[in-house]
């Protein structure tokens, strides 16, 4: 029994709230890419045409943090899960995609170690994003008070083509965002074959249901309120 009364969870219920944690977070990093192409696309006539961009740099480059966090988590849930080989390949191939996203996001939590050191900062704070389209690759950072430099995504020679579509880099780490999402995919899709309710792993939002309230000062019993008033939903 635990502390409270209450039954341990199965490895089952483990399970479901996991998988369903799982699902979102894929579901949130397939949102933010799609965003961050959207806002990405809509740039590339004034960078051609060379006029400022601005804020509008910061938009996608969020997205592009964002999506960082969610994959790390994707991958931090997965590993989590019971009832789940974690020697199969799919899961092995989803761990090496990752260290990308672990080197990133390393970073981002100890920015200011990296800001307060003595050696030289000549890569962007927050990353650069660089994607491509045709014959042409884009690459797009935010301007700091210091020398800075940033790489475009590498041509293939040989093939004649972009190495990849989406690419965030952060400081030494080098994120195709394409290829992560494949693999979370195919990560999911591994583990979705264990669960017999279809509908329970189809990867979809589903019927989601969003709780919100308002505490007013007027509210009865708000001025007696010691502590932070409890809604439960149902």
């Amino acid at each position: 029994m635990a502390e409270n009364g209450e039954s341990n969870r199965t490895p089952v219920e483990k399970f479901i709230l996991l998988f369903e944690a799982a699902k979102r977070s894929l579901l949130a990093a397939e949102e933010l890419l799609k965003r961050l192409t959207a806002d990405l696309s809509a740039l590339e006539q004034d960078i051609v045409g060379q006029v400022q961009l601005d804020e509008r740099a910061i938009g996608p480059l969020l997205s592009a943090v964002a999506f960082v966090d969610f994959a790390h988590r994707f991958g931090s849930i997965v590993d989590a899960l019971p009832l789940v080989s974690k020697s199969a390949p799919e899961l092995r191939q989803l761990r090496g995609t990752l260290r990308s996203i672990e080197d990133a996001r390393n970073h981002l939590q100890h920015m200011r170690g990296d800001l307060s050191s003595n050696e030289a900062i000549l890569y962007p704070i927050l990353g650069a994003l660089s994607w491509s389209n045709g014959d042409n690759s884009y690459t797009v950072y935010m301007s700091q008070p210091a020398q800075t430099a940033a790489c475009s995504i590498v041509y293939d020679t040989q093939n004649r083509c972009w190495v990849c579509q989406h690419e965030y880099r952060l400081k030494d780490a080098a994120i195709d965002l394409d290829k992560v999402l494949a693999e979370m995919r195919n990560a999911y899709r591994f583990v979705s074959k264990s669960i017999s309710d279809r509908e329970f792993a189809s990867l979809r939002w589903g019927k989601t249901i969003a709780f919100a309230f308002v505490v007013n000062t007027n509210m009865q019993g708000f001025k007696q309120a010691r502590e932070p008033l409890e809604i439960t939903a149902q």
